[in-house]
């Protein structure tokens, strides 16, 4: 009298800390961002630029800041802390994306 269910009915979903995790180093690896590359907040407002190492730089208002793409997203926002792979934006074919986007593709790619 068991109804059986489809696998995708009944697999748990990993979490997204499940997920392997990938530096920005990687992407600049991969060739999925170039040094010097400006990245931007979702409204365009606020920029960093991509270093070679993974890191981030940008000056505002709010002073010099260099680090991970979530020390200078929050610091660039005066906020404690900021996810950087949804806060970072950059252009691709006249769109604004996440580059959670391109670490999703590398993650597809494992």
């Amino acid at each position: 009298e068991v109804d059986p269910r489809a696998g995708e009915d009944v697999e748990p979903n990993p979490s997204k800390r499940a997920e392997p995790r990938i530096p920005l180093g990687v992407l600049i690896e991969a060739g999925l961002l170039q040094p010097g590359t400006v990245l931007s907040d979702p409204s365009g407002r606020l920029h960093a630029r991509v270093r070679a190492d993974g890191t981030l730089t940008a000056d505002n208002a709010l002073g010099q800041h260099r680090g991970s793409i979530h020390q200078v997203g929050a610091a660039v926002q005066g906020a404690p802390a900021c996810n950087g792979w949804t806060f970072w934006h950059f252009e691709q074919a006249g769109a604004r994306l996440p580059i959670d986007h391109l670490r999703q593709q590398v993650r597809a790619g494992l």
